[in-house]
C-alpha cells in the first residue's frame, strides 16, 4: 500500500510538497480551511507573484538559526526552482534587483498551474475544511475534522504564519506543533510599515529615495537605501520594509526605536553644505520654506522649515547652514510600533528549528510529523526570498516524506 500524506495548508510550501510527494508515489490529501487554494500566493508581488530571486543566499534569511536554510536552498537553488516551474508550464522573467516573476505577470498563473499539476498527479483537495487537532495514532496520525477523524501515515504542517489574517492566517500551526511538544519562538510582524510618535500628516504621501538607519541605544543595528514613503501613521516604502524586522525585534523589549533618515543620500555633508551656501546667496528675502521648496518636495520643505527657528532665508549664515545640513542628513523619528500582522507580508519567529531535521524537515520529537514554510522560525528579506523558502522547504519535505 502506498504511503498516505496529509498536508495541512494549501499554500506555497504545501502545494510543492504535494506535487513532489505525489510524483514519488505517495497518496496525498491537502486540507485547507479557506475556500480557495493559494490565497496568499495570489497576493504576493502586488499580484504578480515574485516567485524567487536570481541570487539566493543564507544572508537573505533570518531567525534564531538562519543556517537551518542551507541544505534546502542549496538543494532547491534558483536554477532548480526555474526548472521546477518550467516543467509545470510557468516561465519566469526577471524584474528589478534579480526578482523573478511568471511571464504572465499574474500570480493566478502560478496558483492555477500548481493546482493543475497536483490534480493530474491525483492529489485530493479538501477546501473549507478546518483541521481542529492532530494526534499520534497507531495508524500514524488522526486529524480531527468536524465531528470525525481522518487518518494518515504522515502529516505536514504547512499552515503559514500570522501575517495577512484577512487571507486566513492563524496560529493553528503553532498550536499543532505545541501539542507534540515543540517550542515556538516568539512571533512578530516583518516586512511591515512602521508607526511613529510624531504626527506626519503634513507630509503624508511624500516619497523620497534615501538612506535609513535603525538605532538601538545609539548603536546602528540595521541600515538600507531605497524608497521611503511618509504616511499619516509613520513610514512605509521598500526601505522601511527592509529594516522593519530589526525594528520589530527591538520593539519586543523596548518602547520605541530611533530611526535616522538621510534625506539627501546622493550628497555628502560637504557637498550639501556647498550647494546650500550657494543657494543662500540668492535667497532674495524668501521664507525658509519657499527657499527649500526649489530643492526638496514642497510639503517636506514646509514641514522641515517649521522645525527650525529660522523664518527667512536671508538670515542663513554658515552656522545655520551647517545646522540645516545636519537636519537634512539626520532627519530623526521614533518608531513606536509596526502596523502589525494585518499589514505584514511575513511572520518572524515560529516553530523552533532546533527541533526539526534540516535535511528532511521532519520533527525530531515525533516521527512522521513535518513542518515547512512560514510556520518555521525562518523569515527572509523582501525580493522573492520568502516564497523561495516556501518552495524549497516544501520540496525538501516532498522528497523525504
Amino acid at each position: 500500500m502506498s504511503k498516505t500524506v496529509a498536508i495541512v495548508g494549501a499554500g506555497a510550501s504545501g502545494l510543492v510538497a504535494a506535487i513532489v510527494a505525489a510524483k514519488r508515489g505517495a497518496r496525498v490529501k491537502v486540507y485547507e480551511k479557506n475556500s480557495k487554494i493559494g490565497k496568499k500566493i495570489l497576493a504576493t508581488g502586488n499580484g504578480r507573484c515574485n516567485v524567487t530571486n536570481q541570487t539566493i543566499k543564507t544572508s537573505n534569511y533570518h531567525g534564531s538559526n538562519p543556517k537551518f536554510v542551507n541544505i534546502a536552498i542549496y538543494r532547491f537553488n534558483t536554477q532548480v526552482c526555474k526548472n521546477f516551474f518550467s516543467e509545470i508550464g510557468i516561465e519566469l522573467v526577471e524584474g528589478q534587483e534579480g526578482r523573478l516573476y511568471p511571464k504572465s505577470l499574474h500570480s493566478s498563473s502560478v496558483v492555477n498551474l500548481l493546482t493543475y499539476e497536483c490534480e493530474m498527479l491525483g492529489v485530493e483537495f479538501f477546501l473549507d475544511t478546518k483541521v481542529e487537532a492532530i494526534e499520534a495514532d497507531i495508524r500514524g496520525f488522526a486529524l480531527h475534522v468536524g465531528d470525525g477523524k481522518l487518518f494518515s501515515s504522515s502529516v505536514l504542517i504547512a499552515t503559514g504564519g500570522l501575517a495577512m489574517p484577512t487571507l486566513g492566517a492563524s496560529a493553528s500551526g503553532y498550536e499543532f506543533a505545541k501539542s507534540f511538544g515543540h517550542t515556538v519562538v516568539s512571533t512578530f510582524a516583518s516586512l511591515v510599515q512602521l508607526e511613529c510618535n510624531e504626527n506626519l500628516k503634513e507630509i503624508s504621501g511624500v516619497k523620497i529615495q534615501g538612506n535609513i538607519e535603525v538605532l538601538s541605544d545609539k548603536r546602528a543595528v540595521a541600515s538600507t537605501q531605497g524608497d521611503i514613503l511618509f504616511t499619516n501613521y509613520g513610514l512605509s516604502g521598500s526601505a522601511i520594509l527592509d529594516v522593519s524586522r530589526a525594528v520589530g525585534k527591538i520593539l519586543q523589549n523596548a518602547d520605541e526605536v530611533d530611526i535616522n533618515i538621510d534625506l539627501f543620500s546622493e550628497y555628502s555633508k560637504e557637498q550639501l553644505k556647498t550647494i546650500l551656501s550657494k543657494r543662500a546667496k540668492n535667497s532674495n528675502s524668501k521664507s525658509l520654506s519657499l527657499w527649500l521648496d526649489g530643492f526638496i518636495n514642497p510639503k517636506l520643505a514646509k514641514f522641515l522649515a517649521k522645525k527650525t527657528d529660522i523664518k527667512n532665508a536671508d538670515d542663513l549664515n554658515t552656522k545655520e547652514i551647517v545646522r540645516l545640513v545636519y537636519m537634512l542628513k539626520n532627519f530623526k523619528l521614533k518608531a513606536v510600533g509596526t502596523r502589525g500582522f494585518k499589514s505584514a507580508e511575513v511572520t518572524a519567529g515560529g516553530v523552533n528549528t532546533d527541533e526539526v531535521n534540516p535535511k528532511t524537515f521532519e520533527s525530531k520529537l515525533q516521527s512522521g510529523l513535518y513542518f515547512s514554510g512560514e510556520v518555521l522560525d525562518i523569515d527572509a528579506d523582501c525580493g522573492g526570498y520568502n516564497l523561495h523558502w516556501a518552495w524549497a522547504s516544501g520540496y525538501s519535505v516532498g522528497i523525504s516524506i
